[in-house]
């Protein structure tokens, strides 16, 4: 059996992990998972929780990284980590852990690039990122040297074929990401009552602002029967809470949600709501599509091979808090007649499309021809 070296940092984890639980069937795999300092969950009890006894060609490895991202000190790590690595005379390595900002000139060093894929979530950077433009320079870097490149998304893959060539792609979704089954059951909702969830880190480029106004200016015209529930953690907050005219109407939860509240967030919600003006691939919308919750987001190219308007979910004008807002008014009083059409028709698509099976399927296929 042929062995992969899987080199993950820990905020990639839950992107990663249903993928190494497949390819296990036919490959043995060394996984590293680099926990970041300040990282305070506990990543073997999550990983134990759903790999479950699928562990049977998987060493994992959980490394502690005690230095700040950019710290030199860090060099060591990486090092010491490649050469534990090498030993276990991988066939192919998988590397999803860039280790800015050095990380790409000891791989290009030490590893045999012809047999490394390397993940890249953003081959754009989007507007509003932190540090977006260290980070634009420093991922052109990385894809100049890398020879197989894997992408979560056809946009970006599109991208990506034109800034380079000859490069090996491989392009596979996103697998759904899964925390559990909730103890909520949706059906229990009062269906004249519609709650809308914004989930994740709240950064600019989300665009949460036009979600807060859209809110206000719904309360404003009368309708009352919604509520907006925003979980997820913010550095800056208080600019965001200064945008909210009706207090009444939202719901907040401005910190980091545990895993194992997660479930419970999404059965507890309606719609799933992402007013993102760029993104290069979202994990939450595959949360959404895990939980079978119909998605509200603004029509950025990034978003059109998920949600279909009318179809598996509704689209608005991005950047449009207006727009935004007749879409939510439109979701509360067609509710009864759209609803239960948008959740059958986003599970076909997760089906036909995000299944794991196909997404295995693409990783073989890629990864034999290496």
């Amino acid at each position: 059996m042929k062995k992969i070296c899987w080199i993950t940092p820990d905020c990639f984890i839950d992107v990663d992990i249903y993928v190494i639980r497949e390819l296990s069937i036919s490959y043995n795999i060394f996984w590293t998972i680099i926990e970041s300092p300040n990282s305070t969950t506990d990543n073997q009890v999550y990983i134990d929780n759903i790999l479950g006894k699928q562990k049977t060609n998987i060493n994992i490895s959980l490394v502690k990284q005690n230095f700040r991202l950019r710290d030199l000190r860090n060099i060591n790590l990486l090092y010491t980590l490649i050469r534990n690595c090498k030993k276990n005379k991988p066939d192919l390595y998988y590397v999803s852990a860039l280790f800015q900002p050095y990380g790409a000139l000891l791989y290009k060093i030490l590893l045999p690039t012809r047999n490394v894929v390397f993940a890249c979530h953003n081959v754009t950077t989007p507007i509003g990122a932190t540090d977006e433009s260290f980070a634009k320079k420093y991922t052109y870097l990385w894809l100049k040297f890398a020879r197989n490149i894997n992408v979560f998304s056809k946009s970006q893959k599109k991208v990506l074929e034109t800034k380079f060539h000859n490069k090996n792609i491989l392009y596979a979704p996103l697998a759904i990401k899964d925390y559990g089954v909730p103890s909520f059951d949706r059906r229990n909702l009062d269906s004249n009552y519609v709650r809308f969830l914004s989930f994740g880190n709240i950064v600019d480029y989300k665009r949460i602002d036009i979600l807060i106004e859209a809110g206000n200016i719904l309360f404003e015209k009368g309708i009352k029967n919604f509520s907006i529930r925003i979980a997820g953690k913010c550095q800056c907050w208080n600019k965001y809470q200064a945008l909210i005219r009706h207090p009444e109407v939202f719901d907040l939860k401005i910190e980091r949600i545990p895993n194992e509240d997660i479930p419970n967030l999404f059965a507890e919600s309606q719609y799933f709501v992402m007013p993102y003006q760029d993104i290069a691939q979202s994990g939450a919308i595959t949360i959404a599509f895990r939980y079978n919750l119909p998605t509200i987001v603004s029509d950025i190219p990034q978003f059109e091979e998920f949600v279909q308007n009318g179809k598996t979910g509704i689209t608005f004008k991005s950047e449009d808090a207006f727009d935004l807002a007749d879409k939510m008014q439109y979701a509360i009083e067609e509710y009864s007649t759209i609803y239960n059409e948008l959740c059958k028709n986003q599970e076909v698509f997760v089906k036909k499309i995000l299944s794991i099976n196909s997404i295995k399927k693409r990783y073989l296929d890629f990864f034999e021809k290496l």
